[in-house]
């Protein structure tokens, strides 16, 4: 072989590694991502195999809880008999020490695989009854970042169905609009720690502690509560539980009392059931919820004390001004029983946060000294919001020097010539905010994550999005 063609052979070596790594690393960054609105329903991918091939998941914190679902694995050699040629892998635990290692990564899921305990027992099976096909998948293989890494996690547990511990990335970019930083936690998310900012919490466990009240006893409050007997026949320290329904007499008066979440229990029947383990303080009472997914956080019943008292500090005393016109609302006056009217830049004065009708509800004054009741957008379990209906005090100082732009603000417009101000008390404050001297501007504002807002000289220039292509 000449000199000239061994050189030749090791230029087109060179050339295709090179072209294989910075492909590798590209399609990393272009693996496509499903859907925002689909973040919602992310838990329903868990039990859904290969749902989340070639999706880039964020693994934003870890904690000794999730010990038991990380693992590393070799690939199994196949039997003779098989002809399916069928995937599988060895798999040991991961080590602590490492599973704590990955917060803050992102992976690519590549493919859902089977551990060689299911395929030997399938392989065992009579002749007639060996399927490889029907073989369940019950582990993600993951790839770290734009590496060569890989690692497995189950997936398909009861656990999950509440610790899932993965941000999908197009759920990260909608809020963020970039990829993290490998040691970069997304502590907005709030799925793992219950914070008060919600009269709901993703984990059950985060709950242990609360004091919770319920305001209402409902149909759908009795078909929840339950009286439950611990199980000590399993080796695991696992909390299992067997359960009856709880009186329907006793249930009814329930209604305005305090528990304390004692614990979470968990039905030895169905393993995808998790329960509130609820005692009256003061006494020996103690009654089992049945915790709602997050899909039914609507049902949840109680009142988490901690978030209202958050909720009266927040809003008590303060100053209410009402949008009206694409938001018209008729009320009721407490002491007249007759409709009243709200107005485009009325002002009302807050009295309290009370619970009325399964809502939260803000007890108000007009100027007459007139009172009524103003509900919230959502029901006890969802985020609060009363912005769809009131605005704060603040945006009165603009009502006589600018009423173009105080009447947008009332109806969450924005328009060119705006300050900061005027646009945060429109549209509220930005997710992001990035100063720059691109296009001329000073400055820009994300919002809904393909959202930005231009301004120049600290006024607003021009609202524009990102197109999808370059998300």
């Amino acid at each position: 072989m000449d000199y000239k063609r061994i050189k030749t052979i090791v230029l087109l070596v060179l050339v295709c590694l090179s072209f294989q790594v910075n492909g590798q690393v590209k399609d990393y960054k272009n693996l496509p991502d499903f859907d925002n609105k689909d973040y919602q329903q992310h838990l329903s991918y868990m039990v859904k195999p290969f749902a989340l091939v070639g999706q880039t998941l964020y693994l934003q914190d870890v904690n000794d809880e999730l010990i038991n679902y990380f693992y590393e694995g070799t690939i199994g050699k196949n039997l003779k008999k098989d002809n399916s040629k069928t995937r599988f892998y060895k798999m040991t635990r991961m080590s602590k020490e490492r599973m704590l290692s990955l917060k803050g990564k992102w992976f690519i899921v590549v493919d859902y695989v089977a551990d060689h305990f299911a395929y030997n027992k399938i392989a065992e099976a009579i002749p007639e009854m060996r399927d490889f096909s029907k073989m369940r998948h019950p582990f993600m293989k993951l790839v770290i970042g734009n590496t060569s890494d890989t690692i497995f996690y189950e997936y398909q547990n009861f656990y999950n169905q509440y610790h899932f511990p993965f941000t999908p990335m197009s759920y990260y970019n909608h809020a963020k609009n970039e990829y993290p930083h490998e040691t970069y936690a997304f502590e907005d998310l709030n799925l793992i720690t219950y914070d008060t900012n919600a009269n709901y919490a993703i984990v059950p466990d985060q709950l242990i502690g609360q004091r919770l009240i319920l305001p209402e006893v409902t149909d759908a409050t009795l078909e929840r509560l339950y009286n439950g007997k611990r199980l000590y026949n399993y080796p695991d320290d696992s909390k299992k539980y067997s359960f009856t329904e709880y009186p329907l007499s006793k249930g009814k008066s329930l209604k305005d009392k305090v528990f304390v979440v004692k614990d979470v229990a968990f039905d030895a029947e169905s393993l995808t059931n998790v329960y509130l383990k609820l005692v009256q303080p003061n006494s020996r009472d103690t009654i089992y919820y049945k915790y709602p997914t997050k899909h039914e956080r609507h049902l949840f019943s109680f009142v988490i004390e901690s978030f209202h008292k958050k909720l009266r500090q927040t809003y008590k005393d303060r100053e209410f001004t009402v949008r009206g016109d694409k938001y018209p609302l008729t009320v009721m006056d407490i002491r007249r029983k007759r409709s009243l009217t709200l107005h485009q830049g009325d002002i009302f004065h807050c009295l309290d946060v009370v619970v009325r009708e399964g809502k939260y509800q803000l007890l108000m004054r007009t100027g007459k000294g007139r009172k009524f009741y103003m509900p919230e957008d959502y029901a006890l379990g969802d985020m609060l919001s009363f912005n769809k209906y009131l605005s704060t005090e603040k945006i009165e100082k603009y009502r006589d020097t600018y009423p173009t732009y105080y009447k947008a603000i009332l109806q969450k417009e924005l328009i060119k010539g705006m300050s900061m101000d005027m646009v945060e008390q429109s549209w509220g404050k930005p997710e992001r905010s990035v100063k720059t001297n691109f296009d001329g501007s000073d400055q820009q504002w994300f919002y809904m994550g393909n959202i930005y807002i231009i301004f120049k000289n600290n006024v607003l220039h021009r609202v524009a999005m990102i197109p999808k292509e370059m998300r």
